[in-house]
């Protein structure tokens, strides 16, 4: 008996003394993680490091190490795969006009395991990934943190912090590539892959190599880029400061929150019942993966394309147009960039066929079974059906996006100030308890944004073109706020 007692003590202070260790990392770690922010807005202010040599050496990099897999020749046990990428070339990398640098690729074969199960492969991940130019979303001396979009948008390639790259590598990406093999029908963001980048910097700089890797992640931009996007939202299912700002009300493609999709859709979506209750399950099983690995503060990223009506939401009065520069400018929406097929460069190669799953095709469903929208545009974007309180016929694209936040010991030291801060508030915040975050996640989704409804909608004739494609002056004024708005998708750039 004394022995079993002793051993339980041992067992129980080791997971103790884990635990602590693990806290102790966290905050170790995010120290780091903001003194290399700041390191990096210094280093691009200052011109030592130039955000384009970046962009290209990550499209340099990433294709070398897509070669390989495509030759077969980069299979590993190791998790982190290193290449030096001097100007002048060597047996295995090609000569380029950049300072000379180093890529490292991580969990490579995991991946590729992941992207066969998407449905693409790496040679199809090259082309939209490595030509064209990557478009810069982020200024980096402002914020410290990097995003590009592709040029065709289908992918986002954002810097990911130092114990999120370990998250991934620890906990997250076998678990994931598990989760997708038994439920491949899953609306969590999909990653396609995890990358360094590793600037040679001059003595004078004091900073060795090692000492200076910026890490990033390669995410599907799941919002179609053909059609118009109506409204956006970025839902946590909290309410305590869970409004869009001012100067965010007042683009042209603003990203509400959880109050404002409250205001405007005060009855929610309605789906038809088999859907409902088919997307009920799909987003259920996601957010139980999640709760599993302690993450918390996700969002669903909601958008919308109402097929009757063109004219998107307003919510700015004038005090909050005044009040604008006040507050809080840093949650903007995920881009929306609508292709015109007449104006594209006939020259251009046409890039390998994506064959990602589409949004009802991921609730095992068609449009055949929702009769009102069995149109041919629906079945060409798969977008979940749905109407609103006018009785509006609306497609819905979304996705859970910031995967990697976990309940730490930042974020317990976080919540307690705001439990002083204000105490009556405190379980409104999105800062809570994993299993805390994923009830009241779920209980919002299925009992404010999405209804069930009868299967068979009854909605307005449509009045307007189906699919209306911005016109080329409307496309131009938006360009701006447009790109910026890819931000919302992963907002944790802002929270190093």
């Amino acid at each position: 008996m004394a022995e079993r007692l002793i051993g339980f003590i041992k067992e129980k202070s080791s997971a103790i003394i884990t635990t602590v260790q693990e806290h102790v990392s966290s905050v170790t770690d995010t120290t780091g993680t903001l003194a290399k922010q700041k390191l990096l807005q210094t280093l691009i202010s200052s011109g030592v490091v130039q955000s384009e040599h970046i962009r290209h050496a990550l499209q340099i990099g990433i294709g070398h190490f897509l070669d390989c897999q495509i030759a077969k020749t980069a299979h590993t046990s190791e998790y982190i795969q290193r290449e030096k990428f001097p100007a002048g070339g060597t047996q295995v990398t090609r000569p380029h006009s950049l300072p000379d640098f180093d890529i490292e690729a991580y969990g490579l074969d995991i991946f590729c395991t992941l992207m066969d199960i998407y449905g693409i492969d790496p040679l199809t991940l090259k082309e939209h990934v490595c030509e064209g130019e990557l478009k810069e979303i982020v200024n980096p001396s402002n914020s410290g943190s990097l995003l590009y979009l592709t040029s065709d948008s289908t992918f986002l390639i954002k810097t990911v912090r130092d114990y999120d790259a370990k998250f991934i590598e620890q906990k997250f990406l076998n678990e994931y590539l598990n989760y997708v093999k038994r439920t491949p029908g899953t609306f969590i963001s999909k990653l396609f892959g995890s990358f360094g980048y590793i600037p040679y910097l001059s003595e004078q700089t004091k900073i060795t190599v090692d000492s200076f890797t910026l890490r990033f992640a390669i995410f599907q931009n799941f919002i179609p880029t053909k059609i118009e996007i109506h409204e956006k939202y970025d839902l946590k299912g909290s309410s305590y400061g869970r409004d869009a700002n001012a100067q965010e009300k007042m683009k042209t493609s603003a990203t509400f929150k959880d109050n404002d999709f409250r205001e405007i859709h005060p009855k929610g979506l309605k789906l038809p019942k088999s859907v409902y209750y088919h997307l009920k399950e799909v987003l259920t099983r996601d957010v139980e993966f999640l709760e599993k690995l302690n993450i918390m503060d996700y969002s669903l990223l909601l958008t919308v394309h109402n097929m009757d009506n063109q004219v998107k939401p307003i919510r700015v009065t004038p005090l909050e147009s005044l009040l604008g520069n006040v507050r809080d400018t840093f949650l903007i929406g995920m881009t929306q960039d609508i292709d015109q097929g007449d104006k594209k460069n006939k020259d251009e190669k046409p890039k390998l066929v994506l064959k990602f799953k589409k949004p009802i095709e991921t609730l095992g469903l068609g449009f055949k079974e929702v009769s009102t929208y069995d149109t041919e545009n629906s079945k060409e974007f798969g977008g979940i059906p749905a109407v609103n309180e006018k009785g509006e016929r609306l497609l819905l694209f979304f996705g859970i996006i910031d995967l990697l936040q976990t309940f730490d010991i930042c974020k317990v030291m976080q919540r307690s100030y705001q439990t002083v801060e204000n105490r009556e508030a405190v379980d409104d915040r999105s800062i809570v308890e994993a299993d805390f975050y994923a009830k009241r996640f779920k209980e919002f989704l299925f009992e404010s944004v999405f209804q069930p409804a009868d299967d068979e909608l009854k909605t307005h004739p449509i009045s307007m073109n189906v699919f209306s494609l911005q016109s080329s002056s409307q496309k131009q004024s938006d360009q701006k706020s447009n790109q910026a708005s890819v931000l919302n998708a992963f907002p944790d750039v802002h929270r190093l």
